[in-house]
């Protein structure tokens, strides 16, 4: 059902507006459970609503995204690109995971950390397995294939919920931030 709603708002979005863009925001109710999952750990309000960019093909979402057309969704700056919508399996976790980046930029953290925490919000590793990569600090995710990325994503998952364990967000947001 949530996932009819959100392509409703988002094919309404496109056929009036005559573009291929929309809008999204943390007040969506598909998003909730995702929302409050980001301000327990944060212990911040969020809101906001964000561009988002649906594209027709994988090619073109790799065009305006510059990423890799294996890629299901992207940031840049406040708006998001997503794949055709008919490839997405999870739309609503997957607004979530792309809105929370848009979040934790403003920390200026490491993205292994930045995905970790990303990923720790929507519990997309929750429940699966997949090599476990060494030194994700110092591994550069540009340039990686899908297999790869894959696993070094889970990697930063695991690799955050253990700092977070340790240490809390507010800790660890101040021994990042301040070693930069």
């Amino acid at each position: 059902m949530k996932r009819v709603v959100i392509v409703s708002f988002l094919c309404a979005s496109i056929l009036l507006a005559g573009y291929t863009s929309s809008h999204i925001g943390w007040d969506s109710r598909e998003l909730s459970v995702y929302r409050s999952a980001l301000e327990r750990l944060t212990g911040r309000t969020v809101a906001g609503t964000y561009n988002v960019i649906i594209a027709s093909s994988a090619g073109e979402f790799s065009r305006l995204s510059r990423l890799g057309y294996w890629f299901v969704a992207a940031t840049h700056g406040d708006t998001i690109y997503l794949q055709p919508l008919s490839l997405i399996p999870d739309l609503a976790r997957t607004l979530a995971h792309e809105m929370s980046h848009i979040f934790f930029q403003r920390f200026d953290l490491p993205y292994w950390l930045e995905e970790g925490l990303v990923c720790t919000i929507t519990g997309e590793w929750v429940g699966r397995e997949e090599p476990l990569l060494e030194n994700i600090e110092e591994l550069d995710h540009t340039g990686m294939d899908f297999m790869t990325y894959r696993a070094y994503s889970f990697s930063c998952w695991r690799r955050v919920g253990q700092l977070l364990r340790e240490h809390g967000f507010n800790e660890l947001i101040s021994r990042f931030v301040a070693a930069q």
